[in-house]
């Protein structure tokens, strides 16, 4: 079937046909049985190794079958299934139809049911890399993890938002893309602008933001460089020479500072510059962060790294989230979890949007603050922190391998006290 005659017969606009793309290559691939994914056995042990604390619904073989015997849906399902899991996966897919006129409440759980292949996807990828079996169980725990995520945001639904299921693709060939503990862990060129330098002699720390950085009277990112600066902007400055690299230093609790310093560079090594392997850090959802459950995942991710594919040292564990905003500490007491796990982590100022990230803690497409659940401390204490008229911004941050061994003592803060101010 054409993209057009699938999108009519679905009730779903012509308009995105366009974005579907590979679509005609999919259809090449389409076997003369029903596909295995749909199959109730497949469904089942998938099910079953996927991570999930119920047992597997009726309600999805039973759309199973529908989908089977329904031939729009029935393409729809394996384009998504082979653009997922078979097709090339250096740009990933991010539209997908809605399926509200079709299949209503059930539209979710078509992507739920496309989605569980990757739990034999990921298992037959990481057999060619003989990864240890607790780390593939805990990769194949994504599903389940975007599946908690809809039914938090449709309550008694089962389902997967269609703006998470293309992210499934990252996990496989030829990416190096793995949950250890409580963080999953992505091996990648680094692609920040800030760089990282070392004082060999005391192994203090300094990150020195990119030159031309617009920053605001604060020391964040403004929100959107393309608009007229925000009063008492500034840049940052960044240069070097064959003796010294100078610039403007970016504390660890997540802000530029208005200054100029200078390293020698035979004092200095430069541990984090663009282009250098990394540890690309990723939450997945399901709480349970304390900081020495934190300090585990990060532990265990390195050895894994070191052990496993030794061909390129990883520079540091980098991130980028709503959970690593510096506002954190202005809202939630010194005690939280989310508190303390920050003060042991170098903080910085990061690109974003006005709310960036904002959608993990609340399930809004835009946050609306008058109708933004508050069943959570967090939830309660980022909205009272916005009611006060405070914009949200997500933060970065950086942990270098060699400071796990003082992880729990506050690293990069203890030896920069005077000049940032941390408690």
């Amino acid at each position: 079937m054409k993209v057009a005659d699938v999108l009519a017969a679905l009730q779903e606009s012509a308009s995105i046909a366009p974005q579907l793309t590979h679509w005609e290559e999919a259809q090449a691939a389409f076997p003369n049985r029903r596909p295995d994914f749909l199959r109730h056995d497949t469904l089942a042990a998938a099910w079953a190794a996927g991570g999930f604390d119920h047992p597997l619904p009726s309600a999805v073989p039973h759309l199973a079958d529908r989908i089977a015997g329904d031939p729009a849906l029935l393409r729809l399902a394996w384009y998504v299934h082979w653009r997922l899991f078979a097709g090339p996966h250096a740009s990933l897919q991010w539209c997908w139809p809605s399926l509200q006129a079709c299949l209503g409440d059930e539209a979710g759980l078509f992507y739920l049911i496309a989605a569980l292949a990757f739990v034999p996807a990921v298992h037959a990828y990481h057999a060619t890399l003989a990864v240890p079996d607790p780390i593939t169980r805990d990769t194949c725990r994504q599903v389940a993890c975007y599946a908690d995520n809809y039914r938090r945001g449709n309550p008694g639904r089962l389902g997967l938002y269609t703006g998470q299921i293309g992210w499934l693709g990252n996990y496989l060939a030829p990416q190096l893309y793995f949950r250890i503990g409580r963080f999953e862990f992505w091996r990648r060129p680094y692609d920040g602008d800030y760089r990282v330098y070392r004082h060999r002699a005391t192994g203090e720390t300094r990150a020195l933001a990119a030159a031309d950085t617009l920053l605001t009277a604060a020391g964040d990112r403004c929100f959107d460089p393309a608009q007229p600066p925000p009063p008492a902007s500034w840049r940052a400055t960044f240069s070097e020479t064959a003796d010294t690299v100078s610039g403007t230093p970016l504390s660890p609790c997540g802000r530029a500072l208005p200054q100029t310093v200078c390293l020698p560079k035979p004092d200095w090594d430069c541990v984090l510059r663009p282009g250098d392997p990394i540890l690309d850090l990723h939450i997945p959802a399901g709480g349970n962060m304390p900081p020495e459950t934190c300090a585990a995942s990060f532990r265990d991710a390195v050895a894994f790294f070191l052990a496993k594919f030794p061909d390129q040292t990883p520079k540091a564990i980098v991130c980028t989230s709503w959970m690593f905003s510096n506002q954190l500490e202005e809202c939630l007491p010194a005690d939280a979890n989310l508190v303390r796990l920050l003060r042991e982590l170098y903080l910085v100022p990061v690109p974003c949007r006005p709310n960036d990230g904002l959608w993990f803690v609340f399930l809004q497409g835009e946050l609306n603050p008058a109708t933004a659940p508050r069943e959570t401390r967090l939830q309660r204490a980022i909205l009272d922190y916005l009611a006060q008229g405070h914009k949200w911004h997500q933060g970065g941050m950086f942990l270098l391998p060699d400071d796990l061994a003082r992880f729990g003592t506050q690293p990069y803060r203890q030896s920069r006290k005077a000049e940032t101010g941390s408690q």
